[in-house]
């Protein structure tokens, strides 16, 4: 489980606990002569904060069934950012409440991190041990006592990724155009922030989802993030927790209002936005039916929008693609048949178009969640879809069919509904 600075106490036990426990690791560093001069009341207060966030964090790990480690950052090139853009909860008040934790025998470290190239590291692991329990709820669901605050950064332009598909935070200066950005996220958080949203089988236990975050429904704080140095590419939303969970599970487990969901999703979005640029009439049928009777769809699929965003031809079969053609098909010839299929978009194939559809995309999602909070629905974005409860899906279909229509000028109908499989 990745560590996460955002964690609060919620109730005021809780909030007691760590304070307790603050005091604790305070006197314990007088006491053992690891800091030789007492802290100053501002860095009592960053102190306090680290020893909150590391609490909220291990008694969330103490939860989730799978057993897993807390990964926590070490490096000073993390906690350390020049450019300012780091959590106040890191520094070196944070590298000595862990460092207090470890050595009041509150929590066990499993593993120093370590860099294995000049990309890669394996992240610095801790678990909690069981005299934590003295200082802290760690039986469940004492993980309801927790909250997540918004993070300051709501708003995030990064880099372009490197050889390892990472891309790092750039600082950039403040505008009229990034404060309405941000203007937008905040709202969008407060209304899911008061919304009832809740997942189902967690008296006993948490899980952890792929994206190495817990799943609960207090994960509900987004950010826009922006990719390639770049405004006007990206800006897809981030940070919720039914964005880590599987497809079938989403399904079984959320509910809305106390229902059950609905996803409702725009088919084939980036290629008829391809089509929208192109000032070419939308294609009748699937899409991504390159074939004609149906087969590899899934490949085409993969092939078509990797050349949307590819800045360049492609030199080599894009990632878990070649499985679903035929065997010995090769890569130019697809490309080329391809290229025939949607001539009218051929010519925007490798100009690396993808992040600016994305954007539009992503636009498109702001303003429908937007619109149908203030109807009184709660949406759950999802790239190119949003979550809702089962009786609103068809409001939420009106309006994204709505809002395709008008930002492109097409009454191609290009949304569907699923319903939770019964």
């Amino acid at each position: 489980m990745w560590f996460d600075p955002l964690l609060r106490a919620k109730t005021n036990e809780l909030a007691y606990a760590v304070q307790c426990l603050r005091d604790a690791l305070l006197l314990h560093e007088t006491d053992s002569g690891a800091r030789k001069r007492a802290r100053k009341e501002v860095d009592k207060e960053k102190f306090g904060l680290a020893v909150e966030a590391l609490a909220c964090n291990l008694i969330l790990l103490s939860a989730i069934e799978s057993g897993p480690k807390l990964a926590v950052p070490r490096s000073h090139g993390f906690l350390w950012r020049g450019d300012g853009s780091a959590n106040p909860v890191y520094g070196q008040h944070f590298l000595s409440a862990i460092d207090g934790l470890a050595s009041l025998g509150l929590i066990e470290e499993e593993k120093r991190g370590y860099r294995l190239s000049a990309r890669m590291r394996v992240p610095s692991l801790i678990r909690p041990s069981a005299a934590l329990a003295q200082h802290l709820p760690l039986a469940p669901p004492g993980w309801r006592s927790v909250k997540q605050i918004d993070d300051r950064a709501l708003i995030i332009l990064k880099e372009g990724k490197d050889d390892d598909g990472r891309a790092a935070t750039i600082a950039f200066p403040e505008t009229a155009r990034t404060r309405q950005l941000a203007r937008q996220m905040r709202r969008i958080n407060e209304s899911l922030r008061g919304a009832d949203i809740e997942v189902t089988g967690q008296n006993t236990g948490l899980s952890l989802g792929k994206d190495g975050q817990v799943i609960a429904p207090y994960r509900r704080s987004l950010r826009r993030i922006f990719n390639n140095d770049n405004w006007q590419h990206g800006g897809r939303l981030a940070g919720g927790f039914w964005m880590g969970m599987e497809r079938a599970e989403r399904f079984e487990r959320i509910r809305i209002d106390g229902e059950r969901i609905a996803d409702v999703d725009y088919r084939q979005l980036f290629p008829r936005l391809a089509y929208v640029r192109a000032g070419q009439p939308q294609p009748e049928g699937d899409i991504y039916n390159v074939a004609g009777d149906g087969s590899g769809r899934d490949g085409w699929k993969r092939l078509m929008n990797a050349m949307l965003f590819s800045d360049g031809p492609l030199r080599n079969w894009p990632e878990g693609t070649l499985q679903h053609f035929p065997p010995g098909t090769k890569l130019r010839d697809a490309i080329e048949m391809l290229a025939t299929r949607h001539a009218p978009i051929a010519d925007l194939f490798g100009t690396g178009l993808g992040f600016q559809l994305m954007r539009i995309e992503s636009d498109m999602l702001i303003g429908i969640i937007t619109h149908l909070a203030n109807v009184g629905v709660t949406a759950l974005p999802l790239h190119d879809a949003v979550l809702v409860s089962e009786s609103k899906a068809y409001a939420a279909a009106d309006e994204m069919q709505a809002a395709f229509s008008m930002g492109t000028g097409s009454s191609c109908a290009i949304v569907s509904i699923e319903f939770c499989p019964q």
